[in-house]
């Protein structure tokens, strides 16, 4: 299940860079002088840019929130583990 949501995260993060980079080809093609290139090219960049290190950080997060969880459920099997050894020697 991990996989999956790995490998969706990734997809999704994927599309969305391709996207962006296809929105910034199709400014790139656009009939338009310069100086207007420029500052589309330069406002589109700066939304990618913020868009990908807000995804970035909601990742990041969500990955803690997991490894989190992970460490607590390992740390409460690996007790409730060493309580029933000590059952069964003592």
């Amino acid at each position: 299940m991990r996989r999956h949501h790995t490998s969706t995260t990734a997809e999704v993060v994927s599309f969305s860079a391709g996207a962006l980079v296809g929105a910034g080809l199709a400014l790139l093609y656009a009939p338009k002088t310069g100086h207007e290139m420029r500052e589309k090219v330069s406002d589109v960049t700066g939304d990618a840019i913020a868009k990908m290190k807000g995804m970035t950080a909601e990742a990041q997060e969500k990955f803690s929130q997991k490894m989190q969880r992970g460490r607590e459920f390992a740390e409460e099997k690996a007790a409730e583990f060493s309580e029933s050894k000590e059952e069964l020697y003592h």
